[in-house]
């Protein structure tokens, strides 16, 4: 494992307090959009990116989740965790607590499905099981698209760990290059229903940090694809940032690890890091979680991270 320091600079502001999860738009021929999420109320905010899919400046609109027609997410204290985009105008949100996902139709405004994310007995570690079943425990902190409808959540802490969810009774796939979720495909088939489609998701496979991941990154906050297909996994107490090379399951698929390639340590961030992307151009922006909504938004520019070996194929 090798470290890198890199410096963060102030990029502007999220019009939100407590931002707790960032994501990218990745589309075919569309117009790409970062959008944010906080845990304080549930709006969401979003802007464009330039044609050049460069970072600044950003534009940034919000959009109360009251508008989502079918939403169960309470506007105030939402416990809103992790957001995703995919290819299909679709966005997925997360909560901690409860642990559940809406998908959410953002063109007409409307929930198409709901998940429920279950870790079944005897699935995983005892104290994972123990503290996804505790109300004031440790939780989704961030969310990756996969195919076939499946889910890797960022679990924080207690213990810190990736989560692969998926129906239950299917086969984990473990994550890397050919797992994600392509550009411009939409994440889910939902049944056409008037209702909102309501599924379980099951915890499938997990993959604990190393020793010595966990000294670099204590806790895990959120986590997105690099250009290459690498993992790049955030940790807010570490004030780190992890490039985490494919993996598939464990023969035993409670039972597997991961360990970066290379950690960035990053200055120039002092309030809590909990959102994060890798946009276009090879930039990388990261949020944190601030009362106000004021200097939240920080970018770590190519030139500090990209060198010989630092993630991989691009």
């Amino acid at each position: 494992m090798r470290i890198v320091d890199v410096t963060a600079q102030p990029a502007g502001a999220i019009p939100l307090a407590e931002v707790s999860g960032l994501a990218l738009g990745r589309t075919r021929g569309d117009t790409t959009v970062v959008a944010a999420i906080g845990d304080r109320a549930a709006t969401i905010a979003w802007a464009e990116l330039a044609a050049d899919g460069a970072a600044a400046p950003l534009k940034w609109q919000t959009l109360p989740l009251s508008h989502a027609a079918g939403t169960r997410i309470p506007q105030q204290d939402p416990q809103l965790e992790a957001i995703a985009m995919d290819g299909g105008g679709r966005i997925l949100l997360v909560q901690e607590w409860p642990c559940r996902a809406e998908y959410i139709d953002a063109v007409q405004r409307k929930v198409l499905a709901r998940f429920t994310l279950t870790v079944p007995d005897k699935a995983g570690p005892q104290a994972l099981r123990r503290s996804w079943a505790d109300p004031t425990g440790s939780h989704a902190e961030g969310v990756a698209l996969m195919r076939d409808g499946l889910l890797l959540i960022v679990k924080e802490k207690d213990p810190a760990a990736l989560l692969e969810f998926g129906p239950a009774g299917d086969a984990p796939g473990g994550f890397g290059p050919d797992r994600w979720l392509p550009a411009g495909q939409p994440w889910y088939d939902v049944p056409d229903s008037p209702e909102p489609f309501e599924a379980d998701l099951e915890l499938l496979a997990c993959w604990a940090p190393s020793g010595g991941t966990s000294a670099v990154c204590p806790d895990l906050s959120d986590a997105d694809v690099v250009p290459g297909g690498n993992l790049i996994v955030l940790s807010d107490k570490g004030r780190s940032v992890a490039l985490v090379p494919a993996s598939a399951p464990a023969p035993q698929p409670f039972s597997g690890a991961f360990e970066p390639d290379v950690v960035w340590r990053v200055s120039g961030i002092e309030d809590k890091p909990e959102g994060i992307v890798v946009l276009p151009d090879g930039d990388v922006l990261v949020a944190c979680d601030r009362r106000k909504s004021t200097k939240n938004l920080f970018r770590i520019s190519r030139g500090e991270w990209d060198r010989p070996g630092s993630i991989g194929p691009v």
